[in-house]
């Protein structure tokens, strides 16, 4: 395998599957089967493999962890290691952290040992590419990049969050806007803060001394919710619901930013292996992401 040092990344020559899915991350393909093995004090665990076969293997010995990869054979092709953090396999690249820095490994090369991850320069930060384009750091500068490494659009960012769907929410001059992978402008966001919430919506927010008033803008920047909400929660991507609070009543939207559990709740927990806790008319009880009432 040759490695090609660059100003800023590990650069080596790959044919990676880099499609613009919003579900990233090992388990992406279909066999999601884990393999423990126990030899002596040594105990390897294979994690699920994705769509072409390769899995994470962790190592523990006693107080020694390690991180790598191995083939659909189960033969290493980056060496485990304990300083390595495997974050994300998708097609035959991964994105692994090693000591504090980030770096994309290709699995169809041959076998990476350490000492070939230590040789190479390495991202401030990273993230798994989406659209077929990576978002990544260098000095604290966020950009894309594309499949050979290189800068997309040529262009650099205060913000910027990885695509979904086509588009990214970015901020430069200390000004939001949505682009496509191209680089070119789908809208301006005047707000004063705009958060990534599903992937069809996000967060925007304006701020009026120690007021905040939030709503939800769609993926062409389309307001879609009217700036109503005190308080916004999380997206949980496993019941497709976010939390929203409006004078001091509590209810649940939808992965597009639609009322689906009325904002009528004295209290409501976030959703736990699919339920939460609500509280209405003083009365305690659990609801489902249908907002019906369920047993606890």
């Amino acid at each position: 395998m040759t490695l090609c040092r660059c100003n800023f990344a590990i650069a080596f020559i790959i044919v990676a599957v880099l499609g613009c899915s919003d579900h990233k991350g090992q388990q992406s393909g279909n066999r999601v089967e884990v393999s423990v093995q126990s030899s002596g004090s040594q105990e390897k665990e294979i994690g699920p493999r994705n769509e072409l076969g390769f899995a994470k293997i962790t190592i523990r010995e006693r107080d020694n962890y390690q991180e790598g990869i191995v083939d659909v054979q189960g033969n290493e092709v980056v060496q485990p290691s304990s300083s390595m953090l495997v974050n994300d396999i998708t097609g035959n690249l991964a994105l692994v952290q090693l000591g504090g820095k980030f770096l994309f490994v290709p699995l169809d090369q041959g076998f990476v040992s350490s000492v070939d991850l230590d040789s190479v320069n390495k991202f401030q930060y990273a993230e798994p590419y989406q659209c077929g384009l990576a978002l990544v750091s260098v000095n604290d500068a966020r950009f894309y990049i594309d499949a050979n490494f290189e800068k997309a659009f040529d262009a650099e960012f205060e913000f910027a969050e990885s695509f979904h769907h086509d588009r990214a929410i970015v901020k430069d001059d200390g000004r939001y806007r949505i682009i496509d992978t191209q680089g070119k402008n789908v809208a301006g966001l005047n707000y004063d803060q705009v958060n990534p919430q599903s992937p069809w919506c996000w967060q925007v927010t304006k701020i009026d001394g120690e007021k905040y008033r939030s709503g939800f803008v769609d993926l062409n920047g389309n307001l879609i919710t009217d700036l109503i909400y005190d308080y916004v929660g999380y997206y949980d991507p496993a019941v497709k619901r976010i939390p929203v609070v409006m004078n001091e009543r509590h209810g649940f939207l939808d992965e597009h930013a639609k009322v689906v559990i009325l904002v009528q709740y004295e209290y409501a927990e976030v959703f736990d292996r699919g339920k939460a806790k609500v509280v209405l008319n003083g009365r305690t009880f659990f609801i489902n992401p249908d907002g019906i009432e369920v047993p606890e």
